[in-house]
C-alpha cells in the first residue's frame, strides 16, 4: 500500500458585505448604543433606507452625518 493523500481542505465560505449596516451595525461605526442610534433617526439626523420594515443605514449616510456633527 502507498500512502494515502489527505483530501483537500473545503473551501471557507466567503461572507458577502452587504453595503447597508443594521441599527445595531450603525451604532457600532458610530461608537454609540443602539438606542442613541434611534434617537438620533428621530431627531431627524441620520435617515435610514426608505421602504424597509427595518432599520438599514448606507455608510456615506452615517458619514455625512459624522462631518455635519463637527
Amino acid at each position: 500500500l502507498g500512502w494515502i493523500t489527505p483530501p483537500a481542505p473545503m473551501p471557507t465560505a466567503t461572507r458577502v458585505e452587504s453595503p447597508y449596516l443594521t441599527a445595531p451595525e450603525a451604532a457600532v461605526y458610530l461608537r454609540t448604543s443602539v438606542q442613541g442610534v434611534y434617537s438620533l433617526v428621530k431627531r431627524g439626523k441620520i435617515k435610514p433606507l426608505p421602504g424597509s420594515d427595518k432599520l438599514r443605514f448606507t455608510r456615506e449616510a452615517l458619514d455625512s452625518y459624522l462631518h455635519r456633527r463637527r
